[in-house]
């Protein structure tokens, strides 16, 4: 089933299912001899291509995570490095004869100039093969099941567009959400509101907050005064959770908080999937939270 692919995507956890078939048949002659005949056929179900498939995105992403990583700090060591190069030209034209120092200073040129070679190759496959990551989990799986790799802000702008164009429901899990009323420029606050303004046009809106992040108080409050259903899990648990569901068919899901260093800072990751089984598999999980 498709599900599993999406299961196996975000918790890197496949489940193979093979089953048997059976059937049988019965002729009888009418003469002298009656004949009961009966045939049994087993087929077994290989969903190899799927397992193959889930496997790989799930392995992409792991590898995304660390790409992206590896190449923050693969460009602060270039930044660095270029700093002592730049160093080493002013001390080369300062001494500017054949002194021990002179010659220690060009050794550590050479040794820089290598350094940054090298760096420079390093970031170049890096980027090489986030392009290759970031096209293969934007690629349409099979059916109507559909992936898409949201990175930083590129979040903020397809969970606005799809809240706003919402016409039935809207389901939001949310660990952090931070309303800031005095902040004129803030996304979270332009979500937050967003729900709102899809309740008020008929949308049936629900949302459902970690009770103990202090800052989650004022978008209780505010979505609460508007008539929005909000509620707190239970104190006893934490809810980690970063999930949105909108009309029963359009999933996000990932590391993105509502707040604004999580959609403008910070360096996130999250997919939107477009999957009715995966809609409803976690607007029965939200009901089960809350």
């Amino acid at each position: 089933m498709r599900w599993e692919v999406l299961v196996a995507l975000v918790t890197a956890i496949i489940i193979v299912t093979s089953g048997c078939l059976g059937n049988s048949s019965t002729t009888s002659s009418t003469v002298t001899v009656t004949m009961t005949t009966t045939t049994t056929e087993t087929v077994t179900k290989t969903p190899a291509p799927v397992i193959d498939l889930a496997e790989n995105l799930s392995r992409c992403m792991e590898h995304l995570t660390y790409l992206n990583r590896t190449l923050n700090e693969t460009e602060a060591r270039l930044s660095n490095v270029t700093e002592k190069y730049e160093r080493c030209l002013v001390d080369l034209a300062v001494l500017g004869n054949s002194t021990t120092s002179l010659k220690n200073c060009q050794a550590e040129l050479e040794r820089t100039k290598s350094e940054l070679r090298e760096s420079e190759k390093e970031l170049g496959e890096l980027q090489i093969n986030l392009s290759r990551c970031n096209e293969e989990l934007e690629t349409t799986l099979s059916g109507d099941l559909t992936v898409k790799l949201l990175t930083d802000g590129e979040y903020y702008r397809n969970v606005i567009d799809t809240i706003n164009s919402a016409e039935k429901s809207i389901y939001v899990m949310m660990f952090s959400m931070k309303y800031d009323p005095d902040d004129s420029f803030d996304w979270a606050n332009d979500l937050i509101r967003a729900l709102v303004a899809a309740k008020n046009r008929g949308v049936d809106v629900h949302v459902l907050l970690d009770d103990s992040i202090e800052g989650n108080e004022e978008a209780y409050s505010y979505l609460r005064s508007h008539g929005v259903d909000v509620s707190f899990d239970s104190p006893e648990t934490t809810l980690h959770a970063k999930v949105i569901v909108i009309d029963g068919r359009l999933v996000f899901l990932g590391s993105h908080n509502w707040s604004e260093s999580a959609l403008y800072w910070n360096h996130e990751i999250s997919l939107m999937v477009a999957s009715e089984e995966l809609a409803e598999r976690l607007i029965e999980y939200f009901e089960s939270v809350r």
